[in-house]
């Protein structure tokens, strides 16, 4: 069975979309995705980066670090993900399952997001101030409230 996506998460899905869009970009990367996580006001994960790192700052470095296209993207209809940002969600998917969630969260993804982070993500992380074996660490602990 294909676990769906917690509120939090489909929004944060929603605002990557949107965030690739605004950047002219025609696939959502793991960057606009970290973007659309960030945007969230709530959310494990959110919790977690909101402990380890200047929020505010994260972003504005991430934005940095991404290419912005002269024009917005054009594509019509739903962006598709990237190949890594797929294998993030598929990971975040499996790990959900294998912890017993009926859902998959922010927590789940961005932690898949850290197994393999592309450079970007890796940099303004790190530039924000996070350790990021300490951060993924704590996303692998079970939450004490799951988002819904």
């Amino acid at each position: 069975m294909r676990l769906g996506f917690t509120d939090t998460m489909t929004a944060a899905v929603r605002e990557a979309e949107e965030e690739a869009r605004r950047l002219g970009q025609e696939t959502v990367g793991a960057e606009h995705l970290l973007l659309g996580i960030l945007d969230q006001k709530s959310g494990e994960a959110m919790r977690t980066l909101a402990s380890a790192v200047n929020v505010a700052q994260l972003r504005r470095l991430l934005d940095k670090k991404l290419p912005h296209a002269a024009e917005p993207s054009m594509v019509t209809g739903r962006l598709s993900f990237s190949p890594l940002t797929q294998e993030a969600i598929n990971s975040a998917i499996s790990a959900a399952q294998a912890a017993g969630m009926a859902k998959v969260s922010t927590r789940f993804v961005l932690a898949a997001l850290l197994e393999d982070p592309p450079l970007a993500v890796v940099e303004s992380l790190r530039a924000a101030g996070a350790d990021l074996d300490d951060l993924a660490a704590q996303l692998r602990r079970p939450a004490d409230d799951e988002e819904v």
